[in-house]
């Protein structure tokens, strides 16, 4: 095996609290947002969908069945019929009558104090997004996600300045390039698709690269030690804020 000796740059780590602190609430839920901001996560990733009549919602799966008591797909449910249903009692009777947030509630609960991380599951209209961002104060701090490019490069084409990385299945350099070539700003790729090289490719191309479905220490100890700046986890308590950064 070959040894790479090629330097890295410094970056503190932080962890995003994925879909809020989605091990000890129910994810995708102001509760679980809360959670985070109380162990002091200064990122939090999120799921963005549309409901029937186009209200952006905060709930990862396609169907409605997995976290709430309801059942059918989000795109075919009116906000009113979704607002009505149980968002927590799955995860534990204390959750009981938590709702599914819009977008909207997640950046009031959110911001200022953490960074919203959007992934976009479906298209959003980029004028809407981005008139919510500015409107909560966080065009400088929000960062859109998506694993459809098309999606990215619509909101890219509304604002040149929002951050915006891709979320990528499989490790290929070219995907590294395009994501440069687009104009994003980091990578981002399961825990396992990771390794010395690729990080060192990535960070040599792009400010960020960072890794998701990182639940453990040790998992979180190699991703610092590959020099990945960023771990999306269920745990935002896994990676320790060092003073000052």
């Amino acid at each position: 095996m070959a040894v790479i000796n090629t330097p890295m740059k410094k970056r503190a780590m932080i962890a995003i609290a994925h879909r809020g602190a989605s091990a000890w609430a129910p994810e995708n839920t102001v509760a679980a947002f809360d959670a985070a901001l109380e162990v002091n996560c200064r990122a939090i990733e999120l799921d963005v969908r549309l409901t029937a009549d186009g209200v952006p919602v905060v709930i990862h799966d396609e169907t409605l069945d997995r976290t709430t008591n309801g059942s059918g797909r989000v795109a075919s449910t009116p906000w009113l019929d979704v607002r009505r249903l149980d968002a927590g009692s799955w995860k534990h009777p204390r959750f009981a009558g938590t709702r599914v947030p819009m977008l909207e509630e997640a950046l009031q609960a959110i911001c200022p104090v953490a960074r919203p991380v959007i992934e976009l599951k479906v298209a959003v209209d980029p004028p809407m997004l981005i008139d919510l961002l500015q409107r909560y104060g966080a065009m400088s701090d929000a960062i859109i996600l998506s694993f459809d490019s098309a999606i990215l490069q619509s909101i890219r084409r509304q604002s040149p300045d929002v951050t915006i990385f891709q979320l990528v299945k499989d490790w290929s350099p070219q995907a590294v390039r395009d994501c440069r070539q687009a104009g994003y700003t980091g990578v981002v790729m399961r825990f396992d698709q990771w390794a010395l090289d690729r990080a060192v490719m990535a960070k040599d191309v792009l400010a960020h690269a960072w890794a998701y479905n990182v639940n453990d220490p040790g998992a979180a100890a190699a991703c610092g030690a590959m020099g990945i700046d960023g771990v999306i986890t269920d745990y935002p308590d896994l990676v320790r804020v060092q003073p000052g950064t």
